[in-house]
């Protein structure tokens, strides 16, 4: 096959869940160093990413793969124990790894000779014997045997046969077959394949390949582990006949008889981000014509049309709600990133931080998540610079040495609230008020009247840092300002709670997919606008004679909540009728609550966000896109955050 670009994007996304589990191991093993399970993970994956880098021809990663591999091997032998130094060094590699995973192709361009030294060194210095590390790799120790010794399989554990054939079209024989075994060795023990495990690495095959697998686990379990592997075509299970059975097999039709357990075949397809958009393109674009079809039936009164309308409204609703499934990704995607990320900047700053993850299985769109990623890692960076002290500071202050750092998502209706909350010294406002005054941003006497939440929101203005320096970490006064106005974007809202001594909550409010956002429809003059329902909080009626002026700008109070309003019109520049009645929209922005007179509320109604990117629009604040209305219109979607 000329064309490789298929198997190097196959290459890319596997090779990159391989480190993303190294990362997660090597975290783990930081905690508890003789962990035997979570040594073997780290050995399988290097050994599944060396096959497969090897079967590239990509020379570099192979070779650095290996060497961290036969580190391991020589931990799971014990002949060696990690310390500090090892992580260390192991972590070195895996960030080298990720470099190279990213350009494979000028991976030879990178110098790993002094690494793989550091590696040699290290394995020279601890080894307890004078055998060389990994050169016995246990995975072979199978390789020779001929029979099974059937009183060393653990009680209660079935022996099982499984066949496996990979697709015509496969390729990369031996990652595919490497990958096969590293998943049932998660579920069971691998006790011989057919043919060797060095002549399947070297690809001596054909496309079937057998394992004998000792395991508790259901048949159907294995089946699964090994189908949701890409190009395998067929796994066959039965129970084991014994190592003679092996020849019989070859000799059997594969057709299901009486001595067989036929196992049914399930496969799936990779489909590319850009197919499943140009569907949700397109569904987007049959809702609205359903909605205009359904309009002119109304209006004009063609009742002929009721049923089959109804059917396509069915249709059309479980087609949008297939596509957006199709689209859901569990967030753990993106919180997987920050274990190593925490560790990182906690060892720097030399405090000790404890990061844990709750709700990892919430799913979100992949566009969402996408965006999600930048605003976290700064509130994250916030939380271990800004947020948790010194282990000094903190004994003083009679708490755990140990900070924490709590990242939690859940689902509320059709929105996902991520919650990060650190117990660290938590936000003065009174430091926030002296700085706004340093930077001019407010007068004394303004300063004076802010209330405690008011203050602490001042974070959310641009260039506003209380940092005493500038590190690489934080202090340029660029993070929350980068998040708020990036969340808001996306139709989501941000909420800021804080007490000085104790701690700080950051809530972050995400519609599940930007691709169709629920909205609450408003018309200013003549024209429609939709305001993403994330940032509405209510709507209410008031007399033009309840509007007061505090220092030129228009406020009323409203349950003895002084609200400022905002008037759209004059906003956008469009006529109104100059009612007594006003109508206003109240919405959340930055923890504070603003009012937007608006002269009609039509209802809420779900609308297929389209973007500015190509229109005269793109690039103006208080927009984040538009959307075509049932009568063919076209409204502009508001972007709270931004408009005022």
């Amino acid at each position: 096959m000329d064309d490789m670009s298929e198997y190097k994007e196959m290459y890319a996304v596997e090779a990159a869940e391989h480190l993303q589990s190294m990362n997660e191991a090597l975290l783990n093993l930081e905690k508890d160093t003789e962990n035997s399970e979570t040594i073997n993970v780290m050995f399988r994956a290097a050994h599944t990413l060396k096959g497969m880098s090897a079967t590239m021809g990509y020379t570099n990663i192979k070779e650095l793969t290996h060497e961290m591999e036969n580190l391991m091997d020589s931990v799971r032998k014990n002949k060696m124990k990690l310390d500090s130094a090892a992580i260390d060094i192991l972590f070195e590699c895996l960030d080298t790894l990720e470099k190279m995973v990213e350009n494979p192709e000028n991976c030879s361009q990178f110098d790993i000779s002094g690494l793989i030294r550091k590696i040699s060194l290290l394995s020279e210095m601890k080894a307890e014997t004078n055998e060389q590390p990994g050169t016995a790799d246990v995975t072979h120790e199978n390789d020779k045997s001929d029979n099974i010794d059937m009183e060393k399989i653990e009680d209660g554990c079935t022996i099982l046969d499984i066949t496996v054939t990979l697709h015509e079209s496969c390729v990369l024989k031996s990652a595919r077959s490497t990958i096969v075994m590293r998943n049932l060795s998660e579920l069971g023990e691998i006790i011989e394949t057919n043919p060797s495990i060095k002549e399947i690495e070297d690809e001596k095959f054909d496309r079937e390949f057998k394992i004998v697998v000792s395991t508790k686990e259901e048949a159907a379990k294995l089946e699964k582990a090994v189908m949701k592997i890409s190009e395998i075509a067929k796994v066959e299970i039965k129970p084991h006949e014994g190592i003679q059975a092996k020849a019989k097999v070859e000799e059997k039709s594969c057709a299901p008889d009486s001595n067989k357990t036929a196992i049914k075949s399930v496969q799936s397809v990779r489909v590319s981000i850009e197919r499943l958009d140009s569907l949700m393109n397109l569904v987007g674009e049959l809702i609205i014509n359903k909605i205009r079809l359904m309009q002119l039936a109304t209006v004009h009164k063609l009742d002929v049309l009721e049923e089959t309308l109804a059917s396509l409204n069915r249709l059309t609703n479980e087609l949008q709600e297939e596509i957006m499934a199709s689209r859901m990704v569990p967030i753990e995607q993106i919180f997987n990133r920050f274990p190593r990320m925490v560790r990182d900047l906690a060892k720097k700053e030399g405090k000790e931080i404890d990061l844990i993850l709750e709700g990892g299985d919430i799913e979100l769109d992949r566009t969402v998540l996408d965006e999600i990623g930048d605003p976290l890692v700064h509130i994250l960076r916030n939380c271990v610079d800004h947020g948790i002290e010194s282990p000094e500071i903190r004994k003083q202050a009679g708490k755990n040495q140990k900070g924490t750092i709590r990242l939690t998502a859940k689902r509320e209706k059709n929105h996902v609230v991520i919650e990060a909350l650190d117990d660290g010294k938590g936000m003065d406002p009174q430091k926030f008020r002296e700085t706004a005054v340093k930077k001019g941003i407010l007068t004394q006497e303004e300063a004076a009247k802010l209330s405690d939440n008011e203050a602490i929101n001042l974070s959310f203005m641009p260039g506003f840092s209380t940092a005493e320096k500038v590190t690489d970490v934080s202090g340029r006064g660029v993070g929350m300002d980068v998040v708020r106005t990036k969340i808001g974007s996306m139709g989501g809202s941000i909420k800021l709670e804080s007490t000085k001594g104790t701690g700080t909550k950051i809530i972050l409010k995400l519609p599940l997919t930007v691709a169709i956002i629920h909205s609450l429809m408003v018309k200013v003059g003549k024209d429609v606008y939709a305001v993403p329902i994330t940032n509405v909080v209510r709507d209410l009626s008031i007399r033009k004679d309840q509007i007061k002026t505090i220092k030129g700008e228009e406020v009323i109070l409203i349950r003895g909540e002084v609200l400022p309003i905002v008037r759209l019109h004059k906003l956008f520049g469009i006529d109104t009728n100059g009612s007594e009645e006003l109508l206003v929209v109240v919405v959340e922005r930055g923890g504070s609550n603003i009012g937007l007179v608006v002269d009609q509320v039509i209802g809420q109604q779900e609308v297929i966000l389209k973007n500015l990117e190509n229109h005269i629009l793109k690039g103006v604040r208080g927009f984040a896109g538009a959307t075509i209305l049932g009568d063919g219109n076209v409204a502009l979607i508001i972007d709270v955050g931004t408009l005022l």
